[in-house]
């Protein structure tokens, strides 16, 4: 099993995938300005998890459909589908081999659901997927690391605490960089009380700025535009 297929369980959605509801709406706002997306539109979701996103942009009344690696996570994005009555397509597939039937007219990639792979060519295919999926003049939005930033603030251990309904769990991330292969690399522990429950391990490429943009060219894409954040500042 790969890295990423053990990573994303239950414990790492409860953790870090319940996004609140300000950090939606604004990352929201942000992927419809800047892919022009209208009621009507159709959208890819790529890496959608349990469908933080989807979810409520079916809701603004966008024709999502998602995919994303771990079928569990597709059943709770569906299940939230369900509870706010909207319809999105969801599908539990890897997202570096599939495209949808239908172009679509915006596709995303968010929080940081790239660089999997130590081998760019690997990488690349995530990129070239997006654009496979996009009609004609169709945009793409790519959310990863700042690595500049990453690099001056590094922090080793982060320790993140949060009520999930197992009860209050600690998650424990210790991260380092190898240099020599240009990876993130992250050791992940999570506690229930006292008790480590479960560990994980995960590493992830560290692209400079210009290497994303090369790679997006590569890809098909042009006119490329970075930004800092969701409120539009340059990177």
């Amino acid at each position: 099993m790969s890295w990423w297929g053990a990573l994303y369980d239950d414990w790492l959605a409860d953790q870090l995938l319940e996004r609140g509801d300000e950090e939606v709406k604004e990352t929201l706002d942000f992927l419809i300005d800047r892919l022009d997306l209208r009621a009507g539109d159709r959208v890819l979701d790529q890496c959608c998890g349990v469908g933080s996103l989807s979810v409520p942009l079916a809701s603004r009344g966008v024709r999502v459909v998602g995919i994303d690696q771990a079928a569990s996570y597709i059943d709770r994005a569906r299940a939230a589908a369900t509870e706010r009555e909207v319809e999105v397509e969801l599908i539990a597939g890897d997202a570096t081999e599939w495209t949808p039937k239908t172009p679509v007219k915006g596709a995303f990639n968010w929080w940081t659901s790239f660089g999997y792979s130590s081998r760019d060519d690997e990488n690349q295919k995530m990129l070239a997927r997006a654009r496979d999926a996009l009609v004609v003049g169709g945009k793409f939005a790519l959310d990863t690391m700042n690595v500049p930033a990453v690099l001056r603030g590094f922090q080793r251990d982060v320790a993140l605490r949060r009520s999930t309904p197992r009860g209050e769990v600690l998650l424990l991330r210790e991260s380092s960089i190898d240099l020599q292969r240009g990876m993130m690399l992250k050791n992940w522990s999570y506690f229930l009380g006292d008790r480590r429950v479960t560990e994980h391990r995960s590493e992830v490429r560290l692209y400079m700025p210009d290497q994303i943009v090369a790679m997006l060219g590569a890809a098909g894409f042009s006119d490329v535009e970075l930004f800092g954040s969701v409120a539009g500042e340059p990177l």
